[in-house]
């Protein structure tokens, strides 16, 4: 699986509405572009200046250590008119007590912090810090979603990492400690409610449960990394108050490129079953989704993956219409995988596929 991510929509949806007619309230399209603040000043300016350029009206940028360049990020897309979803990485380390380790992933993964090892107040501190700083610099935010795809073992460590090259069953990481980790997520997610209300200029921005891996368990156990499947893992944070704290569920959504049309249709629809309404439980933002080209040629022959992107999007504006679902962001923009869609100095057709306007 990879590291994945994307968002669209800018200025009160100005991209959509007025390049492509589509109404004001329309829902969040978007691109994906992850640790921008890790890249030097220049080239953030650099990456914003493109989507901004394209067209692009909506971006999840991501809150990861060190903080202050990636709030730099933040400002240059607010300044650009980007509506901008935050993402709070949770492998900051000092959201843990000093000396906290990472779960070794023994070659099979990244290593990871445990979610039981989050500390809710060492949390607080470094968001009402970065709420603070937004509100300094007069930035907005359209959503936070503290956290990614924490039901999996690539990004919690309380669940467990199949060593060697074995095969067959993995085996569960400590019960007591995944509820643990449950308990301190979702905490977490209260303390981001609360900040959120105290900021002075981001007190309305929605709050996103952190996007969950679609990862199908056959596959986790061919790559011996547990998951618990996305409708499992929000089960069991609506226990624990989930949704009297957020606005929505987030999901990520990647049903590969291969196969039939009929399977790929299954594994989307399947991905976004535990979606609710108005009605019942919550709506979803698909934090990330996306179809791989691994061709590296200029110029890019992106037709065959834009039609699958279209065939992606077409069951997500069911949902959207249906409104169980609020937000699609698409993985990636710019990155070394092959799921990006700037290629060859320019926005690929399957890019612009992602974040047409929502078929009537």
């Amino acid at each position: 699986m990879p590291a994945r991510i994307a968002p669209a929509l800018a200025g009160a949806m100005a991209w959509l509405g007025v390049l492509c007619g589509a109404p004001a309230e329309a829902a969040e399209l978007g691109f994906n572009r992850v640790n921008l603040g890790w890249k030097k000043p220049a080239e953030r300016q650099n990456v914003i200046d493109q989507m901004r350029q394209s067209g692009v009206a909506s971006v999840r940028l991501s809150l990861s250590a060190p903080v202050d360049p990636s709030l730099d990020a933040v400002r240059i897309a607010h300044e650009a008119g980007l509506r901008i979803l935050l993402e709070i990485s949770l492998n900051n380390p000092d959201f843990y007590p000093k000396g906290t380790k990472r779960r070794p992933a023994k070659g099979q993964s990244h290593d990871a912090y445990r979610l039981s090892d989050l500390d809710p107040e060492r949390y607080r501190i470094v968001m009402r810090d970065a709420l603070a700083k937004l509100d300094q610099m007069g930035v907005t935010v359209v959503a936070v979603e503290p956290g990614n795809e924490i039901n999996w073992a690539g990004y919690n460590g309380d669940l467990t990492v199949r060593p060697g090259k074995a095969s067959g069953a993995i085996t569960p990481g400590d019960p007591a400690k995944v509820a643990q980790g449950l308990d301190r997520y979702v905490e977490i997610i209260r303390v981001t409610h609360e900040e959120l209300r105290a900021s002075k200029l981001n007190r309305d921005a929605k709050l996103i449960s952190a996007g969950l891996s679609d990862m199908p368990v056959p596959f986790s156990r061919r790559v011996g990394l547990e998951i618990m499947p996305a409708a499992d893992w929000t089960a069991r944070m609506r226990e624990r108050g989930l949704d009297t704290l957020v606005d929505a569920y987030g999901i990520h959504v990647y049903p590969g490129s291969t196969g039939t049309k009929k399977r790929r249709d299954t594994l989307v629809r399947e991905a976004l079953a535990f979606c609710g309404t108005a009605q019942s439980g919550k709506p979803c933002w698909i934090t990330e989704w996306g179809v791989a080209n691994t061709s590296p040629t200029c110029p890019i022959a992106d037709d065959k993956r834009a039609a699958l992107v279209d065939q992606v999007r077409a069951i997500i504006d069911e949902d959207i219409e249906a409104g169980r679902v609020e937000a699609a962001y698409y993985f990636d923009w710019d990155s070394k995988t092959p799921y990006s869609v700037w290629r060859c100095g320019g926005l690929s057709s399957a890019g612009r596929a992602a974040v047409r306007p929502v078929a009537d």
